[in-house]
């Protein structure tokens, strides 16, 4: 099996198949991507397979800090070469099966009626009655593809040519969770209630995805899938192993079985979907339980991390704050690890209230932060006293500000990126202990507040990551020429680099939506669905671009004309609706070069803030 490498802008790579000749193939690319995560775990991030490609992001440090890097060569160049010595010795069907054993699962479905309500259609078009239909659905063995559009999505090979069926001209709104759809010739199951455009032909009642559960999907790439027409649907599925056809039973706890244990998050308070802190005990049973309290919560305030690796290849998006950037630098200045949780703060921030004296930093957009009136510095350590009031402003310019604490915030995957409201009350992480470096800087700046309600160091960290980003004409964005770059015309390709973009209000954490010029794109052949990863700038047909962002999803099938660089993306971060955007083109190796600078920078920064400690 021949694959050939190509670069998914400065932190990815993509293994594509030479010759595609469908499942098997499929499959193997899903074997190739547990070897990969297996076996290159040091510096691979997450490896997403989909249908003849595979996606692999790695951390361009810990790449070269386990290769030896010959002549000056970049991340890329290395990352080609491990890649292809360590698959390029499994060439044979017999070779990925040892690989990776696949599971076959038996999937209940309730066809017809309210729970596929175009399956009368669907049969009409395909020259069926309704109960052949199914017949034929249900007799074909289908192959997970892919994961992707949602988490736990499976796009399913294997359907018979006469049951494709055309999306819908108007997607649905709302289509139930369990839904069972085609679309082209492709088969699957909604895990989760969302808009859809898929032809509906039935429902099940098995779990697809479920965030409490480790790992929280049920299907992976080159599973097999069965469907078994059922005449009625549980309300909890419960099916037996029995040979190698697996169903898991979700029903909670039992402890008889091979189950799927649901943790009890003592966090969510069941009536609502605030976050209730839990109290955490030390040595003094009377000290302020450490949390801080949502008063007002702002346009849009969220617990953020730097993003959660490993799961991509569920369809589950690492997400993260936006500016990364800004939330590590605000980490080192507390003296947290640099991936801490933090709160993301956009637009117009919220009024907070900690529950204990606590050493916090603001770093990102500048949004008056002030304590009885007073004006908080950004960028340095502060210390608050208990129950001041912290009250934040709208942004005077860019777009998201964020605040971190000492010993970090609680981020626990069901409230990891939900929108904080009044009432709110988020733990400290697990009742940390400060560091000795935070610990000393919070009894300096105590004694020096004094009677007041804060204080702040004297000294700041300059922020490095935004210099240059800015012109006459807006931000400027450095990006890399995407693999699908060749298949607009040669008018379009320079007019993305030339053309100024307005941000549209319909961008998000998932996409930078721009409006301008529309590009026109001269292959009209349909793309297979393929990985995607933030940075990517991607066209749909109306020829507007979009630049995907922190939690954009895991694959896509529209062309990639260009890559944002990485070193870029805080300034994408701080993009706000009206703000204008050009590209500006930049090679890989140069992209690859000031990624490796800009970490550099934060260790460097990282070493000078220890160093920093208050006098005696």
């Amino acid at each position: 099996m021949q694959f050939e490498l190509m670069p998914l802008g400065d932190r990815a790579i993509v293994l594509r198949l030479s010759q595609n000749k469908g499942t098997e193939e499929w499959r193997a690319m899903a074997a190739a991507a547990a070897i990969v995560e297996r076996e290159a775990s040091t510096w691979i991030v997450d490896a997403v397979p989909a249908y003849d490609t595979l996606t692999v992001i790695y951390d361009p440090l810990r790449l070269l800090a386990v290769a030896e890097r010959q002549n000056g060569e970049t991340a890329y160049r290395m990352a080609e070469w491990l890649l292809s010595d360590l698959i390029g010795s499994r060439t044979g069907k017999d070779d990925w099966d040892r690989e990776q054993p696949f599971q076959t699962i038996q999937i209940p479905v309730r066809y017809g009626d309210e729970y596929g309500p175009d399956l009368e259609e669907a049969a009409e078009r395909s020259g069926l009655s309704a109960q052949q239909f199914i017949e034929h659905h249900a007799a074909a063995p289908y192959t997970v593809a892919m994961i992707g559009f949602m988490p736990g999505f499976p796009y399913l090979s294997g359907l018979p040519e006469q049951l494709a069926q055309p999306r819908k001209a108007v997607p649905r709104a709302a289509v139930p969770a369990g839904s069972v759809g085609i679309a082209g010739g492709q088969t699957g199951i909604y895990p989760q209630s969302t808009p859809g455009g898929w032809q509906l032909i039935g429902r099940t009642s098995v779990k697809l995805y479920d965030i409490n559960r480790e790992p929280p999907v049920l299907l992976k790439a080159g599973d097999h899938v069965h469907f078994v027409p059922v005449d009625r649907l549980e309300e909890e599925v419960e099916t037996a192993a029995a040979g190698n056809v697996i169903v898991e039973k979700h029903l909670g706890l039992d402890e008889g079985t091979d189950s799927v244990i649901v943790e009890k998050r003592l966090g969510l308070d069941e009536g609502t979907d605030s976050v209730i802190a839990e109290k955490h005990l030390g040595p003094d049973e009377d000290a302020p339980a450490p949390f801080v309290a949502i008063e007002r919560p702002g346009m849009w305030t969220a617990i953020q991390h730097t993003g959660e690796a490993g799961l991509r290849a569920y369809g589950i998006p690492a997400g993260g704050a936006m500016d990364r950037y800004a939330l590590r630098v605000a980490n080192l200045l507390t003296g947290n690890e640099p991936s801490a949780a933090g709160l993301e703060l956009t637009l117009a921030g919220p009024e907070l209230v900690f529950g204990a004296d606590q050493l916090i930093a603001i770093c990102g957009a500048p949004m008056s932060p002030t304590i009885d009136g007073e004006e908080l510095p950004m960028w340095r350590p502060i210390w608050i006293r208990s129950g001041a009031v912290l009250r934040f402003g709208h942004a005077s310019s860019g777009c998201r500000a964020y605040v971190a604490a000492a010993g970090g915030l609680e981020a626990r995957r069901a409230n990891v990126g939900r929108r904080l409201a009044a009432g709110d009350r988020v733990p400290m992480q697990g009742g940390a202990e400060l560091s000795s470096w935070a610990a000393a800087w919070a009894a300096a700046l105590a004694e020096k507040a004094g009677s007041r309600n804060w204080a702040a160091a004297c000294w700041f960290a300059q922020p490095s990551a935004y210099g240059g980003g800015a012109s006459e004409d807006g931000i400027v964005l450095r990006a890399m020429p995407g693999s699908e770059y060749g298949q607009f015309s040669e008018a379009a390709r320079e007019l993305f680099f030339r053309e100024r973009y307005r941000v549209a209000p319909a961008s998000n954490r998932m996409g930078c939506r721009l409006e301008g010029a529309p590009l026109e794109r001269t292959a009209r052949a349909e793309l297979l669905s393929h990985g995607v990863t933030p940075g990517t700038v991607q066209v749909p047909q109306g020829g507007a671009p979009i630049v995907l962002a922190a939690d954009c999803q895991t694959t896509g099938g529209y062309p990639k004309i260009a890559h944002v660089a990485n070193v870029d993306m805080p300034l994408l971060a701080q993009a706000r609706p009206g703000d204008w955007l050009t590209f500006k083109h930049i090679t890989l190796e140069e992209a690859q070069q000031l990624d490796l600078e800009v970490e550099r920078e934060l260790q460097l920064l990282a070493a000078s803030i220890r160093s920093r400690l208050p006098l005696a």
